[in-house]
């Protein structure tokens, strides 16, 4: 066998050789009091999925969303591998009564100082989405992503 062909050989078993996760694609949709919640935070956590990292998406102005896995070496791959997830959703918005114009205003007049340090004035943003969504420990979502899918998730916060 020549050198060629042990290499063709070589490369066609490698290829054949799946040995990691699968993944599949997955996609939804936020709402938040029944309005799409645009610039949220969805996170999938592994819970029970082999081999699995978590899987992240940030929603659009419709509220929808697709997540991505990202893996070491900076490496980005569409979807989340097959199996259950612990999912939370997060949105921090500036303190009631200030809209996003005043609080980018406020951060900017810190003269440098960043807006959690113990220096500054301003207040902390706060999360939006109720703890029963945006908390790991307590959180009551779970999903099933499967290889078949489809893997449509609809995430309701009332």
């Amino acid at each position: 066998m020549t050198a060629l062909a042990r290499l063709s050989v070589l490369l066609t078993a490698a290829a054949g050789c799946g040995g990691g996760p699968e993944y599949a694609p997955v996609s939804g949709t936020v709402t938040l009091r029944k309005q799409p919640l645009a610039g949220a935070t969805v996170v999938f956590s592994p819970d029970g999925a082999a081999g699995a990292r978590p899987a992240t998406a940030v929603t659009g102005a419709d509220g929808t969303f697709k997540l991505q896995t990202n893996l070491p070496g900076g490496v980005t791959k569409d979807g989340a591998v097959v199996g259950a997830y612990k999912v939370t959703v997060s949105k921090f918005v500036p303190p009631k009564g200030m809209t996003e114009a005043e609080y980018a205003k406020k951060v900017a007049a810190q003269d440098g100082t960043k807006p959690h340090s113990p220096d500054s004035d301003l207040p902390p943003r706060v999360e939006a989405v109720p703890k029963e969504f945006s908390d790991l420990a307590v959180t009551s979502v779970t999903v099933t992503v499967t290889a078949a899918g489809p893997n449509e998730v609809r995430i309701d916060i009332p």
